[in-house]
């Protein structure tokens, strides 16, 4: 099952937004970072409350692509607005529908902000009558006040150049650990997961 949705990326590249036109009551912004220094003061502050940290913090180098991310907005906005969330949050039920796992803290130590990576996919999520162009531009600011880290072009390329292609093969049982064998079809590994996201729950 393959899904493919249009990006809109700002003028400066540093964000993409996300939409799903079926499901059109929120939109998101997502963005990508590298060399992020201050990992434990975001930990220590998401499970603190703290409303300055209200985006979903994901582990980059377990996403491969683009589709993997839409897909697993894709299952959240479905999972919204059929009430069919496992997570009380928008951003805790995208790190849920992006792992293959089924217990919300496995999803989260796997997939959501990790000690052993300095590559982050930030979301944040919110409702549409929210999602302007001046609020995803505050957004961004904030996001740079509260990750020590550098902003890349959210895209494939990127994306695969930090993948962890064992941790991949080892969370979504794939065949093959061997990196050099996943560089040579990330589109097969990309349908794969975009797959078992989808499948998740039936």
């Amino acid at each position: 099952m393959l899904i493919r949705m249009p990006s809109e990326m700002n003028s400066n590249q540093e964000y993409i937004e996300l939409k799903v036109p079926i499901f059109e009551s929120h939109t998101a912004i997502a963005v990508l970072m590298k060399n992020v220094q201050n990992l434990e003061i975001i930990k220590e502050n998401l499970i603190k409350g703290n409303f300055d940290y209200d985006y979903g913090f994901i582990n980059a180098k377990n996403i491969v692509s683009l589709e993997q991310i839409y897909s697993a907005y894709y299952k959240v906005m479905q999972d919204s607005a059929y009430n069919t969330m496992k997570s009380r949050t928008l951003h805790t039920e995208f790190i849920y529908a992006l792992s293959p796992f089924k217990n919300i803290m496995d999803c989260l130590n796997k997939f959501g902000i990790s000690k052993t990576s300095d590559v982050l996919l930030i979301l944040k999520i919110v409702k549409k009558e929210d999602a302007t162009t001046e609020y995803f531009e505050s957004q961004l600011k904030h996001i740079k006040t509260v990750v020590t880290g550098e902003i890349i072009k959210l895209d494939d390329e990127n994306l695969q150049n930090f993948a962890d292609a064992k941790s991949i093969a080892k969370n979504y049982k794939l065949k093959t650990n061997n990196r050099k064998s996943l560089d040579n079809d990330w589109n097969l590994v990309t349908r794969n997961v975009v797959s078992i996201i989808q499948l998740k729950g039936l």
